[in-house]
């Protein structure tokens, strides 16, 4: 037996409109100031305002949402009451709101009472519905079971996850009006945030039918339209497209999972922050190649890789099957090219020195974090050295 999860998924041009469709009247808004001041914040209440919805607006969200900025956000919406939570933002801002669901429907919880094996969260909603609208095209965060939050650590802010079936947003609205603005380097960090789900998603101990036929279009719908929206933001067509690209790579990780790249790109984000789009996103051709190059002849990721490859029209139906896998991996590295994308993570501006002064405390990290174990070849130590140590310098993968 297995799951598949999905919200409601409302997308494409005014699909902002829906919130006409959906019942309640006392909107909890959670955003950031950024979102603010760009005045995508104005464009969601001023569609509230003429709906007659009223709501109240909790904009401190930070990257990467601390664990005291959702416990402030619980104590002004426990106050307000609301029958609706919206969350207009990145993955951080609906992280935040994903988290504060929970904690609104049960406040007697700490967050640490968010986790994987309690039932009673299966009954969420019961209080208020949670809508997911995304403004960046990456994180998939609107539809995913999965928050991420940060606490301090080691003299670190760690990510930790907090996860349940039951806190997928019960809607979310994919408009392309919100990552209109994106700045170039911005859609390139996103977009690639959302290649990395896809493509390890495909690798992930946990892929399954559903999760591979929603991997397969999110990367053929990023590779046609990233290039046209990094050099042109203002291509209404490429930014739905890509909108949707993101939320269907959340589909296919919050169904199949990410695995060491993203363990990886954590790490690195962590201790040095790095964005985590461009995190993960140099992670992935060297990930990509350790995972293909796992001597178990029960593993299926060369030949599903290979797949790709030929589904997508990147190799012949009749040619060799790991150099077709390979294919993958030239596209990724050209696409990293095409949108003036870091190829390794010496190009993140952290000294050789500082490196390797911290390489030990990134390895130690990686086995405190969850994606570490789903990786259809299994990584140690030594292993998580050599993968930081290549694409630190952009060597390619040979063990």
């Amino acid at each position: 037996m297995w799951y598949f999860n999905s919200p409601h998924i409302v997308y494409g041009e005014e699909a902002l409109d829906f919130l006409s469709k959906i019942k309640g009247n006392k909107c909890f808004i959670v955003t950031d100031k950024v979102i603010e001041d760009l005045g995508y914040l104005k464009i969601l209440t001023d569609k509230l305002d003429g709906l007659e919805k009223q709501y109240e607006t909790f904009n401190d969200v930070v990257p990467d949402p601390r664990e005291e900025g959702i416990l402030k956000a619980k104590e002004l919406c426990v106050a307000y009451k609301p029958d609706l939570i919206i969350a207009l933002g990145g993955g951080s801002v609906i992280d935040t709101a994903k988290t504060l669901w929970v904690l609104y429907e049960f406040p007697e919880f700490e967050i640490d009472d968010v986790h994987a094996f309690r039932d009673d969260l299966y009954d969420l909603g019961k209080k208020t519905k949670f809508i997911a609208i995304p403004t960046t095209s990456g994180t998939g965060s609107e539809t995913t079971f999965i928050s991420v939050v940060s606490r301090f650590e080691r003299d670190i802010w760690k990510k930790f996850f907090f996860l349940h079936r039951g806190m997928v947003p019960t809607y979310a609205i994919v408009d392309p009006i919100f990552p209109m603005g994106m700045p170039p380097r911005l859609t390139a960090d996103s977009a690639f945030d959302a290649l990395a789900h896809a493509i390890e998603a495909v690798g992930s101990l946990w892929r399954n039918e559903f999760s591979y036929a929603l991997a397969l279009k999110a990367i053929e719908l990023i590779f046609e339209y990233l290039p046209i929206a990094y050099h042109d933001g203002n291509n209404i067509k490429a930014r739905d497209f890509l909108h949707q690209a993101a939320s269907l790579a959340g589909l296919a990780i919050s169904n199949g999972q990410a695995h060491i790249g993203h363990t990886l790109g954590h790490t690195w984000g962590s201790l040095f922050h790095v964005p985590h789009g461009r995190a993960v996103g140099i992670a992935l051709p060297y990930v990509t190649q350790y995972v293909m190059n796992n001597d178990d002849p029960e593993d299926k990721t060369v030949d599903l890789l290979a797949k790709v490859a030929k589904q997508l029209g990147w190799a012949k139906w009749e040619d060799d099957t790991k150099q077709s896998a390979y294919k993958v991996i030239d596209k990724v590295k050209n696409l990293q090219k095409e949108v003036d994308f870091p190829s390794k993570y010496e190009e993140t501006d952290i000294s050789k020195e500082d490196f390797e002064k911290n390489l030990d405390l990134l390895v130690s990290l990686c086995f405190e974090d969850s994606s570490s174990v789903l990786s259809s070849r299994q990584v140690g130590g030594e292993e998580f050295k050599k993968l930081f140590r290549y694409a630190y310098e952009g060597k390619d993968i040979d063990f």
